[in-house]
């Protein structure tokens, strides 16, 4: 898997609730930088996706997905809606790929 499908894979698996399949993409060492917390490691992470955010049932709209020629930095831009359809806020996610995705740094417009 590329850099670009594997960050359609992580957000197809969060709003799935495949936990399996998101730390499947997700390095040991994964990284989540975001404007309210850091979170480190693949474990913490996935727990947190699990049991440790404001709401669960959201969904990602992706609009656009760039990455460099060689794949390695991909950003992700889109909007996190509420279960209701509404949204929450805009989104664009840069993150750090290899053989699965190193880190990520999250940007709003909250």
């Amino acid at each position: 898997m590329d850099g670009p499908d594997m960050v359609r894979e992580y957000y197809r698996a969060i709003d799935a609730d495949d936990y399996a399949s998101l730390s499947g993409v997700l390095a040991g060492g994964f990284v989540h930088r975001r404007p309210d917390t850091t979170i480190e490691g693949r474990e913490e992470f996935v727990a947190f996706m699990r049991s440790g955010r404001p709401e669960r049932d959201t969904e990602h709209v992706v609009e656009a997905v760039y990455t460099t020629e060689e794949g390695t930095r991909v950003a992700a831009e889109g909007r996190l809606l509420h279960a209701d359809g509404s949204e929450w806020f805009r989104f664009v996610d840069v993150f750090e790929a290899g053989e699965r995705l190193r880190s990520l740094r999250t940007y709003t417009d909250t």
